[in-house]
């Protein structure tokens, strides 16, 4: 018979040797099985409340309900003028739209007249024909109406009067010029303005008799041209033809081929913005520097 010896192993030791004879894996379960119940709960409850956040943060991305936002309705800036003159045997009647004694539009009619697209404010507007006294009208145009104005009578000049007709057309091609601000002054300095009709054509009325004026020009891209008017006697009409000369082109450099320090600068001719030519030959030749600065599309 064998005899067997037991050995006593101190506590500490005897948990450090379960502890080394067991398995990583088995460690861990023993870890995890060593966690008190409480924590455990803990943790789910943790878990829980997370799953929960992030269901609340993603609600409705599947479904998003589209707000409908109301754009209001760009309000109109413009309005219309409409009114009546009485016809006087079918003369034909000149009516004028002034702003801060402007003039900005024109329209010829034998009867009634309509001035659309007029932006929103006061005005004067200016009524007038042959042998008749000018009517002079105060009107507001309000945003998106058409404001009807009174039926306007006018009333016969008792003193002589002459006229002024013309046709303003491009010296070159002979096109119409429309739209061009044209103004005559009297030898007293008043000034009588009009605009081109789309053939170019223009009117001034009611004259002085027996008076000169000058009749001055400007239009974008074209000469300031002056013309001597002689006077006129009363009850006629006198016609022009006015031919405006069309201003050069100025030459145009390639890209690349720009001046360097020192180079000769070549001859020209450009307008400036009051339509003035300037020519190289007025600034070279005296003792004064001048320095030219160009930009694109002038100067």
């Amino acid at each position: 018979m064998k005899q067997m010896h037991i050995f006593s192993v101190p506590l500490a030791n005897r948990k450090l040797a379960i502890q080394r004879s067991v398995p990583l894996a088995n460690r861990k379960l023993a870890i995890q099985k060593s966690v008190p119940l409480a924590n455990r709960k803990l943790a789910i409850q943790t878990l829980a409340l997370a799953l929960l956040l992030f269901a609340g943060l993603n609600c409705g991305i599947e479904d998003p309900v589209e707000e409908t936002i109301d754009t209001p309705a760009v309000e109109a800036l413009t309005g219309t003028l409409r009114g009546e003159v009485q016809s006087i045997n079918g003369a034909l009647i000149q009516v004028r739209l002034l702003r801060d004694g402007q003039l900005l539009t024109q329209v010829e009619a034998r009867a009634s007249y309509e001035l659309p697209s007029i932006e929103v404010g006061t005005y004067t507007l200016q009524i007038s024909a042959k042998g008749y006294e000018t009517k002079e009208v105060n009107v507001t145009v309000t945003a998106g109406q058409v404001v009807s104005l009174d039926k306007v009578a006018l009333v016969a000049l008792d003193t002589p009067v002459s006229h002024l007709r013309g046709v303003l057309t491009d010296g070159k091609t002979g096109e119409s010029l429309g739209e061009v601000n044209l103004q005559l002054t009297d030898k007293a300095g008043k000034i009588y303005e009009t605009l081109t009709t789309e053939t170019g054509v223009f009117i001034f009325e009611n004259l002085p008799v027996e008076q000169a004026f000058t009749l001055a020009i400007m239009h974008a891209g074209y000469e300031e041209t002056e013309v001597a008017v002689h006077p006129i006697p009363a009850a006629e009409t006198l016609e022009l033809q006015v031919r405006l000369t069309r201003l050069p082109e100025p030459d145009k450099l390639d890209p690349g081929q720009g001046l360097s320090l020192d180079s000769q600068a070549p001859v020209f001719e450009l307008p400036d913005s009051d339509g003035k030519l300037h020519a190289l030959a007025d600034y070279v030749g005296n003792d004064k520097n001048v320095v030219l600065i160009f930009y694109r599309g002038g100067w």
